[in-house]
C-alpha cells in the first residue's frame, strides 16, 4: 500500500504562487484538474496538498518546486510590459495567467543568458540604438538597416518567409537582443512583447504566427526597444487607446513596414509604375513579395499608402489572403516537431550556443543545461547540429 506523504509548507505560498501569475481559483483549480473547493481549502490550511500534488502544482504554475519550501511568501511578480493591447481603463487581470507564465519563463532565461556570458568572460556593453517619437519612421527604418547590416541585396538571398524571419532573428540578436519565441499561447492572446534592459533587451513574438507576420512583430518589438518602452502588443491600432500610446503603436507598425520594405526599393520595380490601380495580381505581388520576405498583403498594403491602389481592392483582397493563410494553417496541421528542432526555435541559437559553451567550458553540468534548455540531455548531439548548421 502507497502512503501519500502531505507536504508541510506555509499555504500562504499556495496562494503567493497563484497570484503571481494572475490567476483566479477557478482557472487554476481547473487547470490542476481539482475542485475549486480542495484548492481554497489547500489555500487556507484546512488540508495540505500531498508531496506528488505539490509537484503537480510548480509544474502547472512553471514555478520551481523548492520555493514552496520558503518560511513565507516573496513579493509578487510584477509584469514589466505594458499592455497595449488593452482598452483604457482595464487592468492587468485581464492578461491571460498563460502570458504570465511565459513571461515570467522567458525573462528567467534572459538571466541565465546575462550570467553565462559573464562567467564566460564576454563583453557585455549597454544597448545602443534608439530612437524618439518625433523622428520619421524611415529614418529610424534605414538606420536599423544599417546598424544590423540588412541590404537589400542580403533580403533577397532569403526565397521564403521561414528565410527571412531566421535571417532578421540573427541579425537582431546579433545587435545585442535576446530574441525568443511563444510556443503554447494562443495567436488571439498576443503577437509579440519585448522587455527593455540596458544590457540584452528581450524580444518575444509568438510561433503560432505565420513567419511573414512574425518579422513584422520581431521589427515591431525592436522599435518598443529602441524607444525604450517595454509592451505587450496585437499590432493593431487600437482607437480605444489614449492618445499617446494609439500613437507609439502607430509609429512602431510604420518603422517596422519601413524596415522590411523601404520605399526606394519598392518604388524601384517596372510593374509599380506600369500596373492600373486594380490590375494588381498574385502574379505581379508574389515575385515583389519573395524578395522582401513579407505576405503579398504587406505589398499590397504599402501600395494603398502610396495611392497606387484603391481602399475596397486592397479590403477584397486582403480578405482573400487570409483565406488562403487559413487554408494553408490547415494543411499543415499535424507534423511533428522534434526535440532538437523545437529547443532551437524556441530558444533560438544565440541562447543554445551560450548554455552549450558553458557546459563545454564545465562552468554548468549537463542536468544543468537540460533545465536551461527544456529538453533532455539525449537530444544535444541533435541541437548541437541544427546551431550549428
Amino acid at each position: 500500500m502507497t502512503i501519500s506523504h502531505r507536504a508541510e509548507i506555509n499555504p500562504e505560498l499556495l496562494v503567493w504562487a497563484r497570484e503571481s501569475i494572475r490567476m483566479d481559483v477557478a482557472y487554476a483549480a481547473k487547470k490542476l484538474r481539482i475542485t475549486e473547493e480542495k484548492l481554497k481549502n489547500w489555500e487556507a490550511g484546512v488540508e495540505r496538498p500531498t508531496v506528488r500534488q505539490l509537484r503537480g502544482v510548480a509544474k502547472s504554475y512553471k514555478i520551481n518546486f523548492g520555493a514552496f519550501f520558503l518560511p513565507e511568501p516573496p513579493e509578487l511578480f510584477k509584469s514589466p510590459v505594458k499592455d497595449f493591447r488593452r482598452h483604457h481603463g482595464s487592468t492587468a487581470l485581464d492578461i491571460n495567467p498563460e502570458i504570465y507564465i511565459d513571461l515570467r519563463s522567458n525573462l528567467n532565461s534572459r538571466e541565465i543568458a546575462v550570467e553565462l556570458e559573464s562567467e564566460l568572460g564576454e563583453n557585455q556593453e549597454s544597448f545602443q540604438l534608439f530612437c524618439s517619437l518625433e523622428e520619421s519612421p524611415s529614418e529610424v527604418a534605414k538606420r536599423i538597416r544599417k546598424s544590423i547590416g540588412m541590404s537589400f541585396s542580403k533580403q533577397k538571398t532569403a526565397r521564403t518567409s521561414r528565410q527571412a524571419f531566421n535571417m532578421w532573428r540573427e541579425l537582431i540578436a546579433e545587435l545585442g537582443c535576446l530574441v525568443l519565441q511563444s510556443t503554447k499561447i494562443d495567436l488571439n492572446e498576443m503577437r509579440g512583447y519585448s522587455v527593455f534592459f540596458d544590457y540584452k533587451p528581450l524580444l518575444v513574438v509568438n510561433r503560432k504566427d505565420a513567419y511573414s507576420a512574425r518579422t513584422f512583430t520581431l521589427l515591431h518589438e525592436l522599435t518598443h526597444i529602441l524607444l525604450r518602452s517595454s509592451g505587450l502588443c496585437d499590432l493593431s491600432s487600437n482607437t480605444s487607446m489614449p492618445p499617446h500610446e494609439q500613437k507609439l503603436e502607430v509609429f512602431c507598425n510604420k518603422v517596422a513596414s519601413q524596415a522590411l520594405v523601404p520605399d526606394e526599393y519598392l518604388l524601384s520595380y517596372p510593374a509599380i509604375r506600369n500596373t492600373e490601380p486594380e490590375g494588381w495580381n498574385d502574379q505581379i505581388l508574389s515575385p515583389i513579395s519573395r524578395d522582401f520576405g513579407v505576405s503579398r498583403e504587406v505589398i499590397l498594403r504599402k501600395l494603398l499608402d502610396h495611392n497606387l491602389t484603391t481602399q475596397s481592392f486592397y479590403e477584397e483582397n486582403r480578405e482573400r489572403y487570409r483565406q488562403d493563410a487559413e487554408i494553408a494553417k490547415k494543411k499543415s496541421k499535424g507534423g511533428f516537431v522534434t526535440p532538437s528542432v523545437d529547443t532551437v526555435s524556441s530558444k533560438g541559437k544565440q541562447f543554445v550556443s551560450l548554455v552549450f559553451d558553458a557546459m563545454n567550458s564545465s562552468l554548468i553540468t549537463s542536468s544543468d543545461a537540460s533545465d536551461y534548455l527544456g529538453v533532455k540531455a539525449k537530444h544535444f548531439p541533435k541541437i548541437e547540429l541544427s546551431v550549428e548548421s
